[in-house]
């Protein structure tokens, strides 16, 4: 399948994929873990993300999701535009329960981690289900001879790339675990003479004793050396809180768990934002975005489109030379590919550049590939989510119908609305639930208006949409 570049010559189609918590398959499976109550459904949520990845589509790209995006959703994005080929069936099988197939990976690509780091109790990735279930897809999707643009390089892309005949130029994966642990960024930090580096901790004893210490002169962060979006980050405040983290974290080295947690001195923040820039096979690098953002529990929440003062001040910092430089580490490294990296500004008045490095795409990058595409008719959008309660009955599609019909759909002529960007996260819960039990999902999507006032609206009429037809909002 060749489509036509911008110079009017044929290249191969790209194929865009992804495993959004990549962290998880990054992250050895004997490690230790700080305390947290599980989430299944919300784990699963994440599984759904990928459809998200519509936004980075050119005409002629393909789109392959571990669930088929619903065929109002298809129909939605091409009324806005976006021409991209789609299976219009689920990758992942109905034998989702069997998390440790005993498929064997093919030998010669020489990057598939060993079985003994991934969690067997995790979801497989997309590109494992590609490799051991892919066949059908295969058959009705021309994957063959496509470049891959994935979400994050993770196991399985080197062996479904051989499998498929897929094009996938990609670093090392032990490099893309090695500068995506928090440790990494630690290091990176003491590399260019920042503040806040952080501390490797190796053991409960360890993180008594240097807590201890860090608590003389305030709070303090725990980090999961593989901890993203709000799990395994701990803020540790009090001698009683420290105490029953290292409890825990000794049970786990009885247990013969590995310990590896960076201890970071706590930042009073004012904001946070992030770059986005890409580095090249041949070293090259392209910053592509700034985006605010609006976190929750040091999760993810909203991205927002900084204004032209706060730009300015980055320039004048010498922000964006800091983060070529963190561009040129990470090649001299091995690495190339995208790139976010976590910033902040202090209540204080100085900026932080660099928080952590994710060496993957990100929300962040997604919101940049909508504000491209709303540029051209001249508007802005951000971009959140709402995570729901609902017992079914309500549907995607007939939330798309309801939008459309109240005048709150986006739609190119309209100048403003609603632009739902996922339909798989909101049902995901009930595709083998009892009709009419409760369960929870997600609409992750972009408010589209001229100001604040109008963002809020349409959002305040979003949320009574959703309360009228028994739509719990959580978040």
């Amino acid at each position: 399948m060749m489509r036509e570049s911008m110079s009017g010559a044929g290249e191969p189609a790209v194929l865009h994929m992804g495993t959004f918590e990549a962290e998880l398959h990054w992250r050895e499976h004997n490690l230790a873990t700080l305390p947290a109550l599980p989430d299944k459904e919300a784990e699963r949520i994440v599984t759904a993300m990928d459809e998200l990845l519509f936004a980075f589509c050119k005409p002629g790209d393909l789109l392959l999701t571990r669930y088929a995006m619903e065929p109002c959703q298809r129909d939605y994005t091409a009324a806005l535009g976006f021409d991209f080929t789609t299976a219009r069936t689920d990758l992942e099988q109905p034998v989702r329960a069997n998390l440790t197939s005993s498929a064997q990976p093919l030998h010669g690509g020489g990057q598939l981690l060993q079985q003994s780091r991934t969690t067997e109790q995790q979801p497989m990735s997309v590109f494992r289900l590609l490799y051991e279930h892919g066949q059908s897809i295969a058959d009705q999707l021309p994957i063959a001879g496509t470049i891959l643009s994935p979400f994050a390089w993770v196991p399985y892309i080197s062996e479904s790339s051989q499998r498929f005949g897929i094009q996938a130029r990609q670093p090392l994966l032990e490099t893309v675990r090695t500068v995506n642990t928090k440790y990494y960024s630690a290091q990176m930090k003491e590399r260019l003479g920042l503040a806040n580096p952080g501390v490797l901790i190796r053991s409960a004893a360890e993180l008594e004793l240097l807590g201890t210490n860090f608590l003389q002169d305030g709070s303090f962060m725990i980090k999961d050396n593989y901890g993203v979006s709000g799990k395994g980050n701990l803020h540790i405040d009090s001698p009683g809180l420290l105490q029953r983290i290292v409890n825990s974290i000794r049970k786990q080295e009885q247990k013969g768990r590995n310990v590896q947690f960076v201890l970071e001195r706590y930042s009073h923040k004012e904001r946070d934002f992030s770059c986005q820039f890409h580095i090249t096979e041949q070293g090259d690098i392209d910053i592509l975005s700034v985006q605010w953002l609006a976190n929750s529990q040091f999760a993810y929440r909203e991205s927002l489109s900084p204004d032209i003062q706060f730009m300015d001040r980055l320039e004048s910092s010498a922000y964006f030379d800091t983060m070529m430089e963190i561009g040129r580490q990470l090649y001299q490294d091995g690495y190339f590919g995208h790139v976010c990296i976590d910033s902040m500004t202090l209540i204080d008045g100085s900026i932080e550049p660099m928080v952590e490095i994710n060496a993957r795409k990100s929300m962040s990058l997604i919101k940049n590939s909508i504000d491209r595409y709303l540029r051209q008719y001249g508007l802005v959008g951000n971009m959140t989510n709402y995570t729901v309660s609902h017992d079914g009955t309500f549907t995607y599609e007939q939330l798309l119908i309801e939008l459309e019909h109240r005048g709150l759909l986006f739609l190119p002529e309209c100048g403003g609305g609603i632009l739902p960007l996922t339909s798989a996260a909101w049902s995901v819960n009930h595709r083998d639930a009892p009709t009419g039990s409760k369960h929870k999902g997600r609409l992750y999507l972009s408010a589209v208006a001229t100001d604040e006032e109008g963002k809020r609206s349409l959002l305040d009429q979003l949320e009574h949409v959703l309360e009228q037809h028994g739509v719990s909002v959580l978040n």
